[in-house]
Formats: C-alpha cells, structure tokens, sequence
C-alpha cells in the first residue's frame, strides 16, 4: 500500500504539470500565468496543518515524501495525496482555510501571500476535492486565484466553494469538473465558454474538450459533508471578519524581516570593511616592522664594519710600532 501511494505521488508531480500543459493549450489566456508558476524558484510558505485524519501524504517538489503533522508549514509547490479515509485541513497564510477530501490529488502549484497585489493562489486539482473559503487573495487578489484542473479552470469572487474532479472511468458520477458554491460566486472556464456559479448552486464540465460548462439544476449527490464539516460553521464570516488583519500583520511581518535583512546585511558590510581594514593595518604595521628590522641589520652591519676596521688599524699601528722597534735595535 505505502509502495502505492509513492508511486501516485511521484505520478502526481509529472502528471499535474502534462495535464495543466492541455488546460493551458486549451486555454491561451492562462499559458502565461502557469509558464510563470512552474518557473517559480523562491519557494513561498502557503499553508499551517491544523488537522490530519486518515491516509494522508504530501511530497515536495523536490520528490520529498512525508506524512504531515500539526503545525508544520506546506510550501508552494508541495504535493497532496488522500487515501480513502484521508483528510486534511489548512489555515493558509492569506487567513484562508482548506480541508482536502478522502481520495484526492492535488497540487499547490503557485502560491504567494506578502499583502501585495501580485498576491496569487493557483490549485491543480486532478482528482478528488477540497473545500475552500478563500482569504485576502481571493477577496483583493480574486483574478489571481485559480484552480487549474485537465480540461478547466476554476475561479471565484470572494468564495467559500468546493471543486470537485471526477476522473474518466470512474464510478462516482459523470466524469468532469464541478464545483459547488456555499457562499459568494465562482465561475468555471474553458475554450468552449465559462459559466458563473452562485450560492447554493453548483456548475459542471465534461472532460469533453468541445463541452461548454454549465449550472446543474441540482447538487450532486457526490458532494457530501466531511467527517470534519462542524469546523466550517461560520468559517466564511470567521474568515472575512480577520483578513484585513492578517494582511497587514503579514506586511509588518515582511516589513520587519526586510528591515533585519537590511541591517544583517549592513553588520556583515561593517564587519567585511573592518576586516579589510585590520588586514591592511596588519599589513602596514608588518612592513614597518620588516623596513625597521632591515634599518636595524643596516646599523649592525656599520657597527660590525667599524669595529673590524677599527681592529685592522690597530693592527696597523702595532705593527709600525714593531717595525721601528726592530730597526731601532
């Protein structure tokens, strides 16, 4: 089983990226925005677990796979695989919150909260679903938010919404992209046409590529409450009501960090300049040591030449001395 699910992992990090490819061809408008998601380097913190139920595992993108716990941080680019009795919830970092469905595959492909306008969340759902009431992104930022699936693209307006994949062979009901709106509005898209979705509605395309996504007269039966669904009472105002806070403790928190980055980086200038400078003094002082040893030597030198000349002209005059002495004799 665990063989299994690594296996539908590592099939995830491949297959999320080939079946946004096909979306993306489908639909030109959303090429850009995807080539810039995979292309990402900086990887952004997106999410924190507050509840872990079940067959749950998530890889990085760099293949990484782990079991997640509470109170550990899912980063853009991580990778979410539920088994049947898996689940698991996310308070994500624009104050909104997630809980993935039992049986689903998906993907935080691009994500970045910092209460900027750049600000954006884009989900590759391949299978299964997820609840979402969105936060500031989806409230300031709603054109940045997107859930990419194989043949659409799923976008909202301020929205507490579950999308939901049903892939080809499956059981579960007709094969395609849905998505059910508990509060605010989405809409779904495709080449072939777009259809907005509001409270208590639901809205529905085939894997089809020439199908023109539409509002269900009824919600599927497929859509049923979680283990776990108490915990979304009131979320969609709970969410709302703290928003503007948490984007703006988000920038203070950006603010300060730019702020210590800024003065880390100014102490290791000072310490790099007093470094170059205690190497130069060292430097100098080293050279004036070595030029005053070598005048030093110079002295010593003349000193020992004196006293041997000195020694010589006193042999000289010794023997004169004696010299005139012999002859005297």
């Amino acid at each position: 089983m665990n063989a299994i699910r690594l296996l539908l992992l590592c099939l995830l990090q491949c297959s999320v990226s080939l079946a946004f490819a096909q979306a993306t061809a489908a639909n030109p408008s959303t090429v850009a925005s995807a080539a810039a998601a995979e292309k990402t380097v900086e990887v952004n913190r997106a999410a924190k677990v507050v509840l872990v139920e079940g067959d749950v595992a998530v890889m990085s993108s760099a293949k990484k796979r782990r079991t997640p716990a509470v109170g550990e941080y899912l980063v853009e680019g991580d990778s979410i695989v539920t088994g049947k009795d898996g689940e698991l919830h996310l308070d994500m970092e624009d104050g909104g919150y997630i809980s993935v469905r039992p049986n689903t595959r998906m993907r935080i492909v691009k994500y970045s909260a910092k209460g900027e306008t750049t600000d954006s969340g884009v989900f590759g759902l391949l299978e299964g679903s997820f609840r979402s009431v969105t936060g500031w992104i989806g409230k300031f930022n709603g054109k940045n938010y997107t859930v990419r699936t194989p043949t659409a693209t799923v976008g909202i307006r301020g929205t507490d919404h579950e999308p939901y994949v049903i892939p080809k062979g499956s059981k579960e009901g007709e094969p395609g992209t849905y998505d059910k709106v508990n509060e605010g509005g989405s809409y779904i898209q495709t080449t072939s046409g777009r259809a907005d979705i509001g409270a208590n509605q639901s809205g529905f395309v085939s894997h089809d590529k020439a199908a023109k996504p539409r509002l269900l007269k009824d919600i599927p039966a497929h859509f049923r409450a979680g283990r776990n669904e108490r915990l979304f009472a009131g979320k969609h105002a709970e969410v709302q009501s703290r928003i503007e806070k948490r984007r703006e403790d988000r920038r203070s928190e950006i603010r300060e960090k730019l702020q210590k980055g800024k003065s880390e980086a100014e102490s290791r200038r000072k310490q790099r300049q007093d470094a170059v400078k205690e190497k130069r003094e060292q430097k100098a002082e080293a050279k004036a040591e070595a030029k005053a040893e070598k005048k030093q030597d110079g002295t010593r030198a003349e000193q020992r030449k004196a006293r041997i000349e000195e020694k010589q002209e006193q042999k000289k005059a010794h023997d004169r001395g004696e010299h005139a002495r012999r002859r005297g004799d």
